[in-house]
């Protein structure tokens, strides 16, 4: 009908003017022009399949490239013989269906139509989703472009899981993106899962545009991800449309969180977004009349198996005491599994909890699908830097003591020798290292730091430290529960082999969930969440809010006792700060002495080593099942997906 072609046309118009307003190319762009300054590889035959009709960029050739609007609607006036082909197809479109398939190019995902412009025109002005097509793939130049290695990457997809239209847009998405469904990339999946995967798709991206999806930024494939990450494939592809509708509605925030990168708000100051002295006063009065606020621990480990547990739980009971009736705490631990996990959560709930605490940033996955589910209840994370809209994270500025620690560290050291044995190599670990390594410098500007990794395999890191003749050694933060004869925090190895312990940091979490706990009574918790948003909230405390500090021997000297407690004063009052001005890694120099100190999200992302440290980041074959697993969630080194062991994938 000529009025279709019509109303088609004012479209047209509309389109064209937008984009001659806005400074765009107003027609379909021609891959032949697009091939003109790129070139290719050759052409591939891919055969006849659905295609999204969103995917459809422009034209193959220049033949009919000014007849329609980068919407592809049509441009020629409704007298004219195109606008009466038009009008017919649509009529027989409505009668019988158009059955012949088109032809496009594929280049990058996106499609050029050689035949069938038309049809495409017609189809997307009727709203139809998809087209059938015979689909040649043009096969780009090589480069080092993150653009041709991520193409790269949908290839090898594409061979496995034969799909299009989960445009993902990171390194390593389409390893992620198989291994939510069990699979590789190197073994073609069985016909079903590729149905399965195509039809959770399907059903993501119909809720992802009813609730505004094109217009917020992101890739369909992209949000996709997040997607599965919180609700799993199984559940994925057995959920109806309007459950997928209802989870997509729910994690919105999440999509946007995605679309900005990730980005993270550190707050630094438990002072930020503070209520006014009157409201905070009321939340410490006793509240006899109220219920108690309860409080979920939910624990992968257990205190008497794990150092790390062992400091929160100590901090839950401190959290009891300091806050007596007004608060009432319980821990579950063992809940390392999902279905355990879960059953945890559901206790919790059922017990009126007003906050869920996981330790661990293993237990991201976990967490964040409870409290998708559960969005009345504040789920924290103890981790850093993992962006999440429902779950906030809290940690510590824990390089702040490691300076501290570090200098004293020089004053033990008499042949200027200092080992360094870190955890994991995850996010915050770095700067806890280079601060060590800066503390030691500035009181011996001769010390040197070895630097070794408890998580890597396969190697002694004693042994090594004692052929260095290390003497003064920095090891795990907390005492382990499983070897309470293994030397922890800072020591010296003796001449008979025996260590003496001299200092390590503390960790006050029983001051930190009050804060918390408070925050949350007082409403600064709703506040703060309302006034930031396209970021997700990170509560990165230091020493001075008092949820961090540094215990020493009795064994040390007046003199060590008395420069520590100037170089705390200088860190409380901001005086000094380990990466404020000059700063020099084995690569050479990060900043300039007068420099202000790093943001926030350099420091905790920090990758370069000091100057002083001798050592390296481990590499992903290098490292322990545990340490990989860790890593994988909040890692600092690349990881190959597909060569994990458990076939996970990162947040």
């Amino acid at each position: 009908m000529l009025d279709d072609y019509r109303r088609a046309r004012k479209l047209a118009v509309r389109q064209l003017q937008e984009d001659v307003e806005a400074g765009r190319y107003p027609y379909l762009p021609a891959l032949d022009d697009i091939l003109k300054g790129e070139g290719c590889q050759g052409e591939i035959p891919i055969g006849t399949t659905e295609i999204d009709i969103a995917l459809i960029a422009g034209t193959r050739t220049h033949g009919r490239q000014n007849s329609f609007a980068t919407n592809f609607m049509p441009l020629p006036e409704a007298s004219s013989e195109f606008a009466m082909k038009w009008s017919d197809l649509i009529d027989s479109q409505r009668e019988e269906g158009i059955r012949d398939p088109i032809l496009v190019y594929e280049f990058f995902q996106r499609f050029y139509v050689q035949e069938g412009n038309k049809r495409v025109s017609v189809l997307r002005f009727l709203g139809q989703p998809t087209i059938t097509a015979q689909v040649v793939r043009v096969v780009p130049m090589a480069s080092d472009s993150k653009a041709y290695r991520v193409y790269q990457e949908f290839m090898r997809f594409y061979s496995v899981a034969p799909i299009y239209g989960i445009v993902l847009t990171e390194e390593g998405s389409y390893a992620k993106l198989a291994a939510f469904a069990g699979r590789d990339l190197e073994e073609v999946w069985p016909d079903e899962v590729v149905h399965d995967l195509r039809q959770a798709f399907d059903s993501f991206l119909m809720a992802f545009k009813k609730h505004g999806g094109e217009h917020l930024g992101v890739t369909p494939g992209d949000a996709f991800l997040v997607y599965l990450k919180i609700f799993g494939f199984h559940q994925a592809v057995e959920s109806l449309p309007s459950e997928v509708s209802r989870h997509v509605a729910r994690i919105w925030d999440e999509f946007v969180v995605a679309r900005d990168g990730g980005k993270v708000a550190y707050l630094e100051d438990p002072a930020e977004g503070k209520t006014p002295v009157i409201s905070e006063l009321k939340s410490l009065l006793p509240v006899s009349s109220y219920k108690p606020f309860r409080v979920s621990f939910i624990y992968e480990r257990s205190p008497e198996t794990d150092g790390w547990c062992a400091l929160h739980d100590k901090g839950r009971v401190m959290l009891e005491r300091y806050m007596g009736s007004t608060v009432e705490t319980r821990a579950h631990p063992f809940c390392a599994e999902d279905d355990v996990f879960d059953e945890a959560v559901d206790r919790a709930i059922a017990a009126g909890s007003d906050l869920v605490v996981t330790i661990s940033p293993t237990q991201m996955h976990s967490c964040l699908r409870a409290a998708v589910l559960h969005p009345d209840t504040p789920f924290i994370n103890c981790s850093v830097s993992l962006s999440h809209s429902a779950v906030r994270t809290f940690s510590g500025r824990l390089y702040e003591a490691k300076f501290l620690l570090g200098a004293l560290a020089a004053t033990l050291a008499e042949n200027h020798r200092i080992g360094y044995v870190a955890e994991v190599p995850t996010f915050g670990s770095v700067s806890a290292i280079n601060a060590f390594a800066i503390g030691a410098a500035m009181v011996d500007p001769a010390s040197t730091i070895y630097l070794k990794w408890f998580s890597a395999k396969d190697y002694d890191w004693k042994r090594e430290l004692a052929e260095t003749d290390v003497r003064i050694v920095s090891a795990r933060d907390y005492l382990d529960p499983r070897a309470p004869d293994e030397p922890w925090g800072l020591y010296r190895i003796e001449d008979d082999g025996t260590s003496t312990h001299l200092a390590e940091p503390v960790w006050k979490w029983g001051r930190y969930y009050r804060l918390i706990v408070q925050s949350i009574r007082n409403q600064t918790w709703k506040r703060v969440g309302e006034s930031i948003s396209g970021a997700a909230l990170n509560y990165w405390w230091g020493m001075s809010a008092g949820i961090l500090d540094v215990r020493l021997s009795d064994a040390l000297t007046y003199g060590q006792r008395t420069l520590i407690d100037v170089l705390r004063q200088s860190i409380l009052t901001h005086r000094i700060d380990p990466f404020a001005g000059e700063l020099v890694s084995q690569e050479g120099v990060v900043q300039l002495d007068g420099a202000g100190r790093l943001p926030s999200s350099e420091i905790v992302r920090m990758r370069w080593l000091n100057a002083n440290v001798v050592g390296r980041l481990p590499e992903q074959r290098e490292l322990s099942w545990n340490g990989l697993e860790q890593v994988e969630v909040s890692g600092l080194i690349p990881l190959d997906v597909e060569k994990l062991p458990h076939k996970g994938t990162t947040s």
